[in-house]
């Protein structure tokens, strides 16, 4: 069921779900950026290449494959208890990076870190696609991605204590404790999602894709997939290539990138807005263009004054489509396997991440940051084309879709081991029940 053009308000179990996801976003963002956000500090402390520090990233991107095991668990007894788990992974991961000392350790404790940040980020876009109102999802998604973008940004504003020693970098991982103040109060107000229920039979990822369900999975995938080949490099990458390749201060290029990436992350509440308002689809091409122009041009040209616009174009962009992006994913896939797929789609875009770190680890020494980071946005094009061939499903009401088909199927423990049809509204042939 949809509710198109709907222009509904936040209500109070909104604003609940909306509140805790944006305290759990700002944390989680700022623990998973840190490997990032220090790495002119730690890969010179560790004494690592940067070819060596592609690895590093294509490494702890394999193991964070393992967050997958998050979602799968969540689609058979709950969003809540493997949220809880994972959002409590991030703090330790990054406290074991302060106490364990050399690159393998660094690689390990980060892996166990990422394992945690790819299940809360599958995880928080479920609770949110499947708590807030239809008219506000988008909008909804694009705040709590909006949160998630200032704890990143956190991490460049105390970059400053990781200039004051060799390994003074290592604080700045070991200010993600705080997220252990707020396990208590998650643990108190997060309730299970209203659109889960329990099932009798568990569902191979295997019986999705025959359901019919693969005419959207494999769009979805392959357009995180060429997303993450160009954006990982690119957005891990930024302040290597401002203070090692350009050799500007880290106090300047600390100051263009909050300013303008922070005007970018806008993007956020703005993606949203259209996503509500126009549709997902055209939001996101007009967002991966705008990412694709903005990225290449910040690795291509010189002059601060050029590289300002281009990280506010690249920022913007990427912002705009992961309201947009998360929304539709989560319509398009019903919610007995809601979270299962999202952890999917998400594996393939580590799978991307980590293509996008061997290519680079391969051409970057040879060619250049410029001529690696343009190669790897040409996947961007395909995506354009991609999501123009997906249904559009603004405005479509979860919960109520959802609980309507628990009623058409009988009790809990009597549904069919194939899911149900989400988005298109066609039944599900006979021979898949």
């Amino acid at each position: 069921m949809t509710s198109r053009g709907k222009k509904a308000a936040f209500t109070v179990r909104d604003r609940r779900i909306l509140t805790l996801m944006v305290l759990v976003g700002f944390v989680a963002a700022y623990g998973g950026s840190q490997i990032s956000s220090t790495l002119p500090f730690a890969r010179k402390s560790l004494g690592i290449s940067e070819g060596g520090m592609f690895w590093v990233f294509g490494i702890t991107r394999t193991a964070s494959l393992a967050g997958l095991a998050f979602a799968v668990i969540a689609d058979r007894i709950g969003r809540r208890r493997p949220f809880l788990i994972a959002f409590a992974m991030i703090p330790a991961g990054n406290l074991l990076t302060v106490l364990i000392p050399g690159v393998a350790g660094f690689v390990v404790t980060q892996a166990v870190t990422r394992i945690a940040v790819i299940g809360i980020a599958a995880l928080s876009v479920v609770y949110l696609a499947e708590e807030i109102a239809p008219g506000r999802r988008a909008l909804g998604l694009g705040i709590y991605a909006l949160a998630g973008s200032m704890g990143s940004g956190l991490g460049l504003v105390l970059l400053p204590i990781a200039e004051q020693s060799p390994d003074a970098w290592r604080i700045l991982f070991g200010l993600t404790a705080v997220g252990f103040v707020l396990l208590p109060l998650l643990n108190r107000f997060l309730a299970e999602s209203r659109a889960f229920r329990p099932f009798g039979r568990d569902v191979t990822f295997r019986q999705v894709l025959s359901s019919g369900l693969a005419r959207h999975f494999w769009p979805l995938a392959a357009m995180a997939f060429f997303v993450a080949v160009f954006s990982s490099p690119a957005l891990n990458f930024v302040m290597e290539r401002m203070v090692n390749d350009l050799e500007w201060e880290a106090a300047p290029a600390r100051f263009l990138l909050i300013v303008f990436s922070g005007l970018g992350a806008l993007g956020l509440v703005v993606g949203g807005r259209m996503a509500d308002a126009i549709g997902r689809r055209h939001t996101i091409v007009l967002a991966l263009a705008l990412g694709m122009v903005g990225g290449v041009g910040f690795y291509a040209l010189d002059s601060g004054w050029l590289l300002a616009p281009a990280i506010f174009l690249a920022t913007l962009g990427l912002s705009m489509f992961t309201p947009a992006f998360a929304a539709q994913r989560s319509e398009l896939f019903p919610t007995r396997v809601r979270a299962m797929t999202a952890g999917w789609i998400t594996n393939v875009a580590i799978v991307g991440s980590i293509g996008g770190f061997v290519i680079g680890a391969l051409v970057v020494d040879r060619a250049g940051l410029s001529t690696t980071i343009a190669i790897l946005a040409s996947g961007l094009l395909v995506s354009m084309y991609l999501v123009l061939r997906l249904p559009e499903t603004r405005g479509m009401d979860l919960v109520r879709s959802g609980a309507g088909r628990a009623r058409r199927r009988g009790a809990p423990g009597r549904g069919t081991a194939v899911p149900p049809q989400a988005a298109s509204g066609t039944a599900q042939p006979d021979a898949a029940r």
